[in-house]
């Protein structure tokens, strides 16, 4: 953890960070002590960070900011508090923490931390595929925000994972709404949108052999000769031994699958 020269914070951070603590204060009765002097604040705050007492640790470390904004661990006083509501499972109270200090601390050293940490709790509060992903393009958009601002940052083999994983589950939703519309709605044009929508938002492996075999299915059924095609090749070059190669080849030619597990049974 690096310990950055601090910066001075301004009034109106101030009042926020002093009507943050009392608010944590009332809220909770293993808050810091009130007599502590700042070093002795910090240590506390760290200590408990250390014990995975995050909340606790979180309320110390913004309230030795208040009681010491000169201070030069204010930098790292401000990310663990916001590193410590993401921990403790509080993900939108770090989203504001980190904000905060990208906002407010983009000199600091730690800034491209906290631009990291924005991505991160933005994504740890995404939901299931089946709900709203606006937290999950929202992470998408900080994760791309940071490699635009510190394009030299230390993390981005790290950031570049968070974004393969934000988009795939955001390709992962599509496909679920694509195959609504294919099963439920019987609407292949609708699930032709969102099949391509989610092809364009990188699927993982997981699903994607059957997101293709349905691609192929409605682009067919509406007559859409070159795309189908397109399509069936990618199957049958990416995934020649996936269930899906063999429906479709059925599909295709049904004596030949009839056949070919004749011989199968034949073996046993």
């Amino acid at each position: 953890m690096r310990f950055p020269a601090g910066t001075v914070p301004g009034c109106g951070l101030r009042g926020v960070l002093a009507a943050t603590v009392l608010v944590l204060a009332g809220c909770s009765s293993s808050g810091p002590p009130g007599d502590l002097e700042p070093p002795d604040l910090f240590q506390w705050a760290h200590d408990r960070f250390d014990a995975e007492e995050y909340r606790s640790a979180a309320e110390g470390f913004l309230a030795f900011m208040v009681r010491d904004p000169l201070n030069p661990l204010v930098d790292s006083a401000q990310y663990l508090a916001a590193e410590g509501q993401l921990r403790a499972g509080n993900e939108l109270d770090a989203v504001e923490e980190f904000r905060r200090m990208a906002t407010n601390r983009p000199n600091s050293p730690l800034a491209d931390d906290a631009q990291l940490g924005l991505c991160r709790a933005y994504l740890a509060a995404s939901p299931r595929v089946t709900l709203s992903q606006e937290f999950t393009r929202r992470a998408l958009e900080e994760c791309e925000r940071l490699l635009q601002f510190f394009p030299t940052t230390p993390h981005r083999e790290r950031v570049e994972n968070l974004m393969a994983e934000a988009r795939a589950k955001l390709a992962e939703q599509s496909y679920e709404i694509g195959k609504y519309y294919q099963d439920r709605m019987r609407l292949p044009e609708s699930a032709i949108v969102y099949f391509e929508k989610s092809l364009a938002e990188e699927p993982t492996e997981g699903f994607l052999p059957d997101l293709l075999l349905r691609l192929y299915r409605s682009y067919n059924f509406l007559g859409y000769e070159t795309e189908a095609g397109a399509v069936r090749e990618r199957l049958l070059s990416e995934f020649p031994d996936s269930e899906e190669t063999r429906l479709l080849l059925a599909e295709e030619d049904p004596a030949a699958a009839e056949d070919s597990a004749k011989d199968v049974g034949s073996l046993r």
